[in-house]
């Protein structure tokens, strides 16, 4: 599950930016700060990407800000394109940067898995040749051990 790319600040103010416009009922001039802000949703890579309430000589209205940019949007649906659009923007970076990371760390992980294959394979191919030495050993101890017999037979033969 991919975490959400934005930290929603008044989950209520979100909803009600959403589905419909601000009324008297919802009592929101308390929440606003000393610039005529309330701010709605910011990013959360660290980008300084806003999206806010403001107060405008027009009503209320929706503001991007991101570093030095500021948009003013009079309805919901166009500041929010403009903010995902911003977003996606500020993570693509570190989209990159994490898919860079994970197919390092597969091939990090394939190289190990390679590498311990290997050693397998190389204690198996040792432990054979090592048997094999044994078997070998044990052949010339009797094939030595058979000639002797035989030398001593003929000798006493003689």
């Amino acid at each position: 599950m991919q975490k959400n790319k934005y930290r929603i600040h008044s989950n209520a103010l979100f909803e009600i930016a959403q589905s419909r416009t601000f009324t008297d009922k919802d009592n929101i001039e308390e929440r606003f700060d000393e610039e005529g802000k309330i701010k709605l949703v910011s990013d959360r890579a660290g980008a300084d990407l806003t999206l806010s309430l403001v107060k405008t000589e027009d009503g209320l209205a929706y503001l991007v800000k991101w570093d030095d940019s500021e948009e003013i949007y009079r309805g919901w649906n166009m500041a929010w394109e403009e903010f995902v659009w911003c977003l996606g923007v500020v993570n693509k970076p570190i989209e990159e940067a994490a898919k860079k990371a994970a197919e390092e760390e597969a091939a990090r992980r394939a190289e190990e898995a390679a590498l311990a294959l290997a050693a397998e394979e190389a204690a198996a191919l040792e432990e054979v040749v090592e048997e094999a030495t044994e078997e070998s050993e044990v052949t010339t101890e009797e094939v030595t051990e058979e000639a002797t017999v035989e030398v001593v037979s003929e000798d006493l033969e003689k």
